[in-house]
């Protein structure tokens, strides 16, 4: 898995911005993924300040004692919440029916294009290991066939096909990774 860091200009960019009160726009890089944007609000008070970070859909809050020191411990912050690393029992991350939303918007856009056209995608959603998800499209009907797993020794593997439009098609295979996602969690936690 390719992690999410911070490069040094946005670090000394943090530095400044974490003594404003004020709303910025970032982008945190992976090698593998990509770029993954985020906004991150501050609002510095005289003893401790503030940050709220928003990564697609995801809202997470810190609060941090004014120190010199404070933009490092928002950077790892901020790492953690791009690589998926936060405790999920004390994230502020979407919950659905007491289950987590693995894709943000991003990633859900990614899938919404692989249902339209089909093909192959590796999920990098924050677990140990990718979910892999395959799409075979039929041109005579409006139908997807779908493969997706996830680990290596003993994958777990969802197989089906659906029939309709693609926002339909979409919403499905959605729901199913994030069901692949939630009963993989335990078991890569306990491996």
């Amino acid at each position: 898995m390719s992690k999410y860091k911070l490069d040094a200009k946005t670090l000394t960019l943090l530095k400044a911005q974490a003594k404003l009160t004020e709303t910025f726009n970032h982008t945190i890089r992976s090698a593998k993924s990509g770029a993954l944007p985020f906004r991150l609000k501050v609002e510095h008070a005289s003893m401790e300040t503030q940050f709220r970070v928003e990564v697609g859909s995801q809202c997470h809050s810190l609060t941090l004692p004014n120190t010199t020191t404070m933009h490092l411990q928002l950077a790892d912050f901020i790492e953690e919440i791009a690589n998926g690393l936060l405790d999920l029992a004390t994230s502020t991350g979407k919950r659905r029916d007491g289950k987590y939303d693995v894709l943000d918007e991003q990633l859900s856009l990614q899938v919404f294009d692989l249902v339209r056209r089909g093909g192959m995608l590796s999920l990098d959603v924050g677990l140990e290991q990718p979910i892999h998800v395959s799409i075979h499209r039929n041109r005579t009907r409006t139908a997807a066939t779908t493969l997706m797993t996830i680990g290596v020794r003993q994958p777990r593997t969802k197989c089906f096909t659906l029939s309709g439009p693609d926002a339909e098609i979409h919403e499905k295979v959605v729901e199913s990774i994030n069901h692949l996602a939630n009963i993989a969690t335990p078991a890569m936690q306990a491996a």
